[in-house]
């Protein structure tokens, strides 16, 4: 058995463009049926209040306010997204992803929590979709296939939130400053969005030598 721990934010286009290829390379490994993931919760943004910005802003201001340079970077990550069948939203909301990461552990719960994530980075980053709020995350997840019921109750309590905070902590412990951040079998890291090929060579390494140095 491998066990892949993936560290990754909704609003992360980065994410976004990995987890396809990790699915790929997991599925092409032809060894899926022994493979197991866990999708952490890592909050890019993590001082973010629940009304919106524009994802545009967040770009410009790292720039220090270069348009141009700005929507060269966005333009490449849509170029790259759309290469792999992605649509992407140079201009998409961020808000706290903090409710949307309780929810991504309750779908863990009921085996939904790939659908979950893929379900939320397409509207968000694909389509621009505010999914930040309660009504939007209480349907994707019913739509990923967690009880209706559930979800609505999750998002009227805190529960799961000391599950993020756990994630969060383990991500420090192992030294993960930014997403996606992959970890195969405990010890093989793989920092960035990787290929998939590159996916799929650390997976046969993981699961064929044993050896994860």
């Amino acid at each position: 058995m491998l066990h892949i721990d993936i560290w990754a934010d909704f609003g992360c286009p980065a994410c976004y463009l990995a987890k396809p290829r990790i699915d790929q390379a997991i599925a092409a490994s032809g060894h899926a049926h022994a493979i197991t993931v866990t999708h952490r919760s890592f909050e890019l943004f993590p001082d973010a209040g629940l009304e919106p910005f524009d994802s545009f802003e967040h770009v410009l201001h790292k720039f220090g306010g270069d348009q141009t340079q700005a929507a060269r970077l966005e333009e490449h990550m849509a170029a790259l997204a759309r290469a792999q069948g992605q649509p992407y939203a140079i201009h998409h909301p961020v808000a706290s992803s903090f409710d949307a990461h309780r929810m991504l552990h309750l779908a863990a719960e009921h085996g939904a929590a790939s659908e979950f994530m893929d379900a939320v980075q397409r509207d968000l980053l694909g389509e621009g979709v505010n999914v930040y709020t309660a009504a939007y995350l209480a349907n994707a997840a019913t739509r990923a296939g967690v009880p209706a019921t559930r979800a609505k109750a999750l998002l009227a309590g805190d529960e799961y939130a000391n599950a993020v905070r756990a994630d969060k902590k383990l991500a420090r412990e192992a030294g993960v400053t930014a997403v996606p951040f992959t970890i195969l079998g405990g010890r093989l890291a793989i920092p960035g969005a990787a290929t998939a090929d590159a996916y799929a060579d650390a997976i046969t390494q993981a699961l064929t030598t044993g050896d994860l140095q």
